[in-house]
């Protein structure tokens, strides 16, 4: 694999987040997967009034929330993805408060009835330590009984090696995206390269290249950090960005979203 430079391991940095919204709301069903929060709330007989988002990014969650009668909170370690959501608040009616600060060691003077890490935000916590932080962080955030949602990858579901390209054509410009995955099976962790290009007409405007290093679990090795988190797991659904429902987990699915209770 062709060596990258240390810039480029720093996700969602400047470029990437400059295009973020263009390359994923047609690959990211967000006011669907509100939809789906608000059956996982009901379902699990909890109606909160404020949610927390860990990992917001641009707040593709956060501003339909915010539109349904939520008092949302963003939290995200990216100040250029926050830079994003901040400006389209700025156009919104109905805002959510956006906060700098990692999962991990987030700290905030209020307590929430909900928290939510959607679209593998969780993952990139590839440190044990740090995911075991993040999670005893949202227990300190949250109301008695109150809710974890969220999605995280499944070990067995990894497809490693697979290379993927997408090709997003707009009135404005042309984005490609390169993607190449390997996966380390000791450590859990999946290493995507993504290489960018955005042309107009015939003309290449930008390239740029990213590295995002994720971890991967299975699912009693989740169960496990939940319940010493102090985290009761409910139910865990396989899901995609597109389709959030009820569907039972089997080995060879990818993605889970995952809900727990605080004890």
């Amino acid at each position: 694999m062709t060596r990258m430079p240390l810039a480029a391991r720093l996700p969602y940095r400047r470029r990437f987040a400059q295009y973020y919204d263009a390359i994923y709301h047609g690959m990211v069903n967000y006011e669907g997967d509100v939809d789906f929060l608000e059956t996982v709330f009901r379902k699990f007989h909890r109606k909160p009034k404020t949610i927390l988002d860990l990992g917001c990014g641009t707040g593709n969650h956060d501003f339909p929330l915010a539109r349904r009668g939520y008092e949302v909170t963003g939290i995200d370690q990216s100040q250029e993805m926050l830079s994003s959501a901040r400006k389209k608040a700025k156009q919104a009616r109905w805002r959510p408060r956006f906060v700098r600060a990692s999962m991990q060691t987030f700290r905030l003077p209020q307590t929430f009835d909900a928290a939510i890490c959607m679209f593998g935000a969780f993952d990139y916590l590839i440190n044990l330590r740090d995911v075991f932080r993040c999670l005893r962080n949202v227990c300190s955030h949250l109301t008695p009984r109150g809710l974890f949602v969220f999605e995280y990858w499944q070990t067995s579901g990894v497809r490693p090696g697979i290379q993927s390209w997408l090709d997003l054509v707009s009135s404005e410009r042309e984005i490609v995206r390169l993607s190449e995955s390997q996966f380390d099976s000791r450590r859990s962790q999946l290493t995507m390269d993504f290489r960018f290009m955005v042309l107009r007409g015939r003309e290449v405007v930008d390239r740029f290249s990213e590295r995002h290093v994720v971890r991967t679990y299975t699912r009693q090795e989740m169960s496990t950090l939940l319940g010493r988190a102090g985290l009761d797991r409910l139910g865990e659904f396989a899901v995609t960005p597109q389709r959030k429902e009820f569907r039972r987990v089997t080995p060879r699915e990818f993605r889970i979203m995952a809900v727990a209770r605080l004890r």
